[in-house]
């Protein structure tokens, strides 16, 4: 093949513990370089991940507080509804004979939304957060769900409630239970709606998320127009909210809201 012999490259023969050293020192300094710089790399990824699902969550709990003020500012209406609708049942009870009261029992809708937390759940982004925010996001989305899931069933009281808005004749006492029963459940899915409302407004703004206010107002101003000076003024709600140690019973009191039943 041509004159000249073919040369077969040999590897490098180390001349001693030194050389050898030197060597391996650089292939290790070389791997955990790049070991590092994968790991600043993937650091400055879920720093960023992490950015934009908070951005995501807050603005998500923001609606939800805002639908939960306006929750709020609804809520004397449709307790004093309720309250005539019951008191008309118990007097058809008596007589035989139902008249509606002057506005038909209808709870507004409200949207209530968790599509960004069950995503941070299920890509486990949530397990980079902090025990304590993992805990607080965990709180506002949990009375999140509850007015979303007591929302639906209130409605779908409601609808059984729904005869109770023309006259009747020849209500039965079997009748007439059946609808006091009825609106006991939707007093009691009210009461809880109000207490997960004021929490989850709590907990959004300390994460803060507060409601949009501006679009609250707007929507109130649409709810006094259908439903009267009964529905009350979102920036008072949310001055009461706001007032420290304030409890309970002062608070549905200062809202005009009906509480909870109590149970033994």
């Amino acid at each position: 093949m041509g004159g000249g012999a073919l040369e077969i490259h040999k590897p490098k023969l180390w001349h001693g513990w030194r050389e050898f050293l030197k060597e391996y020192g650089i292939i290790v300094l070389g791997v955990l370089t790049a070991l590092a710089a994968e790991q600043l790399a993937e650091n400055v990824r879920w720093t960023q991940k992490l950015a934009e699902t908070r951005a995501q969550l807050r603005i998500e709990l923001s609606g939800d507080a805002g639908s939960g003020l306006g929750w709020l500012a609804s809520g004397p209406c449709i307790d004093n509804q309720l309250e005539a609708l019951n008191e008309s049942v118990w007097a058809a009870r008596r007589t035989g004979v139902f008249s509606p009261p002057p506005r038909a029992y209808g709870p507004s809708l409200f949207e209530f939304k968790s599509d960004a937390w069950l995503n941070a759940r299920s890509l486990q982004v949530s397990d980079h957060f902090s025990p304590e925010e993992t805990s607080d996001f965990s709180a506002a989305y949990f009375f999140a769900s509850e007015l979303k899931d007591d929302l639906l069933q209130l409605r779908q009281v409601a609808a059984a409630l729904a005869p109770l808005a023309r006259p009747l004749d020849h209500v039965t006492p079997a009748e007439a239970d059946a609808f006091v029963s009825r609106i006991g459940q939707a007093r009691e899915l009210q009461s809880r709606m109000h207490l997960a409302a004021m929490l989850m407004i709590k907990d959004a703004e300390r994460l803060g998320a507060p409601p949009r206010m501006q679009a609250v107002q707007r929507d109130t101003a649409e709810m006094r127009a259908e439903r009267g000076g009964c529905v009350s003024d979102p920036s008072k709600i949310q001055e009461v909210l706001r007032r420290p140690n304030l409890d309970l019973d002062a608070t549905f009191q200062a809202l005009n809201l009906a509480k909870p039943p109590i149970q033994d």
